[in-house]
């Protein structure tokens, strides 16, 4: 196992790096905008300050306090992925789960239980953070086998007539499955479940954690050659939405799609996505979609082939031919491709999340799966 005690400074992004998605729009960290007003210090109040807040590494020095409102957010979650994952997620993320399910069932788990059994297996622990972080920051942790977690959790507040009417009379830690908001199944920006429910157990196997603290180390290079994005095509399509081949059948690996009832359907059955197998160089060409479903899934042969493929590999003569932005569009399919299965993109070219005939598209794979 690979030293759990890598003391490297944080990679500086340099004075051009701006992602509008990470800057305080408002007075620091506790202003307006800012990280602590966003997610850490919430109508309910949890007693967490910009004190409780380290500035460089965005860790927080503990998570926040929860209501049962929210713990019930998470059971909901948990309970209904506990029944979709069996026979659908990969045997290392299965093996991983069971021996943390004790942790997941009661409630949003207290990291240092996690940790109790995740640094003892594989040299990896759960740190919070209140949001989505900066890139530089992100691989400085995962190169420090530090997995950093949103520790907020999604939800809360029904968005539509249909639901506020269903949920009439309810209070919020007795609102039942059907009368829920979609967006409460399907997230955009990464919280507590997403992080904690979707990558952990995963941490779990030795051949995975390795992968990503390699892939944490291999920031740095990535910044200084100014390829972050097709670096991180890399983790979105593999860590985040991967799919793998087990006794001839696709299984899911990925944390985005683990975390997500809906993409959990839609990745394995619906024949609207490609799933072609998994080249680097190819990967890291491609755009990704982060608002809604993947138009292509990349498929590996297993956790240990992925490592092979990337973990530690100088990307440097990639880096070098690769052009400014991505060169396939997220429904290119290549002649050079070892496709797995080429979606008819339908999903795509109805619209997409919260089309009509999207969401029939939808609708037909819950009725036929199950959710």
């Amino acid at each position: 196992m690979p030293d759990t005690h890598v003391d490297t400074a944080i990679p500086d992004m340099g004075e051009a790096y701006f992602d509008p998605l990470l800057q305080d729009q408002g007075a620091g960290i506790d202003g307006p905008g800012g990280a602590m007003h966003r997610y850490a210090i919430r109508p309910e109040g949890h007693q967490l300050t910009a004190a409780d807040f380290e500035t460089e590494s965005w860790m927080l020095k503990r998570q926040p306090v929860y209501t049962e409102a929210e713990h019930q957010r998470w059971r909901l979650l948990f309970e209904n992925q506990r029944k979709m994952l069996p026979g659908r997620a990969c045997s290392d993320f299965m093996k991983g789960f069971e021996a943390l399910e004790h942790l997941f069932k009661d409630g949003i788990p207290d990291f240092e239980d996690i940790n109790q059994i995740l640094e003892p297996a594989t040299g990896w622990r759960v740190v919070p953070v209140p949001e989505l972080i900066p890139d530089n920051v992100f691989f400085w942790h995962l190169e420090n086998r530090r997995f950093p977690a949103g520790a907020f959790i999604r939800g809360g507040k029904p968005k539509t007539d249909r639901v506020r009417k269903a949920n009439e009379g309810r209070a919020p830690e007795h609102i039942e499955y059907s009368a829920v908001e979609d967006d409460l199944f399907y997230l955009q920006e990464p919280d507590i479940f997403h992080d904690i429910f979707g990558h952990v157990p995963m941490l779990m196997d030795p051949f995975f954690a390795d992968y990503i603290q390699a892939y944490g180390a291999g920031g740095h290079r990535a910044i200084e050659f100014n390829r972050l994005k097709n670096f991180g095509a890399i983790y979105w399509y593999t860590v985040e939405f991967g799919l793998i081949e087990e006794e001839g059948e696709l299984r899911i690996y990925g944390a985005g799609i683990l975390s997500s009832p809906d993409e959990t359907l839609f990745s394995l059955y619906s024949d609207s996505p490609h799933r072609i197998k998994m080249v680097p160089e190819r990967v890291m060409r491609t755009d990704y979609v982060i608002s809604d479903f993947q138009d292509t899934y990349f498929v590996v042969d297993s956790i240990e082939a992925l490592y092979r493929s990337t973990a530690g590999r100088d990307f440097t003569p990639i880096y070098k031919r690769l052009p400014p932005g991505f060169t396939y569009a997220t429904t290119a399919c290549l002649d050079t491709d070892e496709v797995v299965t080429e979606g008819r993109q339908v999903y795509k070219f109805c619209g997409g999340k919260g089309k009509p005939r999207a969401q029939a598209h939808m609708e037909k794979l819950r009725a036929k799966h199950g959710r």
